[in-house]
Protein backbone atom coordinates (compact mmCIF):
# COMPACT_ATOMS: atom_id res chain seq x y z
CA UNK A 1 0.00 0.00 0.00
CA UNK A 2 1.48 3.54 -1.08
CA UNK A 3 0.26 6.53 0.92
CA UNK A 4 0.75 10.26 0.32
CA UNK A 5 0.01 13.29 2.61
CA UNK A 6 -1.10 16.46 1.11
CA UNK A 7 -3.13 19.42 2.40
CA UNK A 8 -6.29 21.49 0.97
CA UNK A 9 -6.11 24.71 -0.70
CA UNK A 10 -8.19 25.58 2.85
CA UNK A 11 -5.71 23.96 5.00
CA UNK A 12 -7.19 20.77 5.68
CA UNK A 13 -5.22 17.42 5.64
CA UNK A 14 -5.89 14.73 3.03
CA UNK A 15 -4.28 11.24 3.56
CA UNK A 16 -4.42 9.32 0.47
CA UNK A 17 -3.69 5.96 0.11
CA UNK A 18 -4.33 2.92 -2.74
CA UNK A 19 -5.66 -0.13 -1.36
CA UNK A 20 -6.17 -3.18 -3.81
CA UNK A 21 -7.74 -1.54 -7.01
CA UNK A 22 -9.18 1.51 -5.39
CA UNK A 23 -8.03 4.72 -3.51
CA UNK A 24 -9.00 5.81 -0.12
CA UNK A 25 -9.10 9.64 0.70
CA UNK A 26 -9.45 10.92 4.65
CA UNK A 27 -9.95 14.65 4.91
CA UNK A 28 -9.70 15.44 8.50
CA UNK A 29 -13.04 13.02 9.90
CA UNK A 30 -14.32 12.37 6.06
CA UNK A 31 -13.19 9.11 4.33
CA UNK A 32 -14.15 8.19 0.97
CA UNK A 33 -13.05 5.67 -1.32
CA UNK A 34 -12.97 4.84 -5.50
CA UNK A 35 -11.36 3.10 -8.21
CA UNK A 36 -11.15 6.88 -9.49
CA UNK A 37 -8.81 8.84 -7.38
CA UNK A 38 -10.73 12.10 -8.72
CA UNK A 39 -14.06 10.51 -7.23
CA UNK A 40 -12.67 9.47 -3.98
CA UNK A 41 -10.60 13.22 -3.29
CA UNK A 42 -14.01 15.38 -4.48
CA UNK A 43 -16.20 13.03 -2.13
CA UNK A 44 -14.21 12.84 1.15
CA UNK A 45 -13.31 16.61 1.12
CA UNK A 46 -17.45 17.34 -0.06
CA UNK A 47 -17.93 15.39 3.35
CA UNK A 48 -15.71 16.98 5.66
CA UNK A 49 -16.90 20.46 4.54
CA UNK A 50 -19.59 22.40 7.21
CA UNK A 51 -20.22 24.33 3.67
CA UNK A 52 -19.64 23.16 0.56
CA UNK A 53 -20.83 26.10 -1.76
CA UNK A 54 -20.81 25.75 -5.49
CA UNK A 55 -18.03 28.68 -5.41
CA UNK A 56 -15.66 26.34 -3.20
CA UNK A 57 -16.36 23.69 -5.87
CA UNK A 58 -15.15 25.47 -8.62
CA UNK A 59 -11.74 26.73 -6.62
CA UNK A 60 -10.97 23.01 -6.41
CA UNK A 61 -11.87 21.59 -9.31
CA UNK A 62 -8.30 21.90 -10.72
CA UNK A 63 -6.49 21.53 -7.40
CA UNK A 64 -8.01 18.05 -7.36
CA UNK A 65 -7.11 17.41 -10.78
CA UNK A 66 -3.90 17.99 -10.31
CA UNK A 67 -3.46 16.66 -7.02
CA UNK A 68 -4.97 12.84 -8.78
CA UNK A 69 -2.42 13.37 -11.71
CA UNK A 70 0.61 13.73 -9.68
CA UNK A 71 -0.30 10.84 -7.45
CA UNK A 72 -1.13 8.85 -10.17
CA UNK A 73 2.14 9.53 -11.77
CA UNK A 74 4.00 8.68 -8.47
CA UNK A 75 2.52 5.80 -8.03
CA UNK A 76 3.10 4.72 -11.30
CA UNK A 77 6.79 5.27 -11.19
CA UNK A 78 6.97 3.24 -7.70
CA UNK A 79 5.66 0.21 -9.65
CA UNK A 80 8.28 0.31 -12.09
Amino acid sequence: MSEWHTYTPDGRQVVISHEGEGWVVRCETAQARSRNLDVALIEAIRADADLFTQARRTDYVSWIRNQAARIEQERSRRAD
